[in-house]
């Protein structure tokens, strides 16, 4: 077990290691090289304000795409939360069990209450119906591995195949979605009803920390680079430059 563990991190090290590198060659060939371009023309110091505020600025600017898309007022219909993405709208086990506690008030009359409902054929239910039976299928499949003491990809763990969903009704409570179910192991075990609730996410998490993140670092820079041509302006129309160190 604790060598299936070392190799499931040795795979996560891997994978974060190569993004990590890839991020990094990023910034020195796309950043580093335009640095050092605008360095050698204005110098040091302005150069950087230079490639701060330009990149501060298409940040910006992509960002507000990502959350609105694009070509809006010319009447196309692009897709918003293009870029970077936090947590996708998910079913959410709150309670599971024979006898679980139960966080809301309306899970207690599953499933004959008058407030709970029977999926229909819409596609909307049909959709929901998947989610939640795979939700469903993917708590029972972890619950059963951490009694067995078994990894998610160590020989002889369970699957989510091998659970079957049931019994499947929907409801709200205080403009919550909730949903419940009823879920056995295949090869014969207790039914355990499973009680969820719909958890919306936060699909444009990233988009707005890069939106924020930018305008900040636009609104800090650009009063320096302001200050920074004026100062060059002043050198350029007669005034004296500052002492030569070397190459910049």
């Amino acid at each position: 077990m604790l060598a299936q563990s070392c190799i499931g991190f040795e795979i996560s090290c891997e994978t974060l290691l190569k993004g990590g590198l890839a991020t990094v060659m990023g910034f020195i060939l796309f950043v580093g090289s335009p640095l050092l371009l605008l360095g050698a023309v204005f110098g040091r110091w302005m150069g950087y304000l230079v490639l701060a505020v330009s990149f501060f600025g298409w940040m910006l600017i992509l960002s507000v795409i990502w959350l609105t898309g694009f070509f809006i007022s010319q009447g196309l219909d692009t897709p918003v939360n293009l870029g970077p993405r936090g947590a996708e709208p998910a079913w959410v086990v709150d309670a599971a069990g024979t006898d679980p506690g139960l966080p809301y008030e309306v899970f207690e009359t599953y499933p004959t209450g008058e407030r709970w409902r029977a999926p229909s054929s819409n596609d909307n239910d049909t959709s929901s119906v998947q989610a939640v039976t795979s939700a469903a299928q993917a708590y029972l499949a972890e619950q059963g591995n951490e009694e067995l003491g078994l990894g998610e990809f160590e020989p002889g763990a369970l699957a989510t195949t091998d659970f079957t969903v049931e019994n499947i009704r929907f409801a709200t409570q205080d403009d919550v979605s909730l949903a419940a179910a009823e879920g056995y192991f295949t090869g014969g075990g207790p039914l355990v009803k499973l009680y969820m609730r719909h958890d919306s996410g936060s699909v444009d998490r990233y988009s707005w920390m890069f939106l924020i993140g930018s305008a900040v670092g636009l609104a800090v820079h650009i009063p320096f680079l302001d200050a920074a041509e004026r100062k060059r302006k002043e050198i350029l129309t007669g005034g004296t430059a500052p002492p030569w160190y070397g190459p910049a």
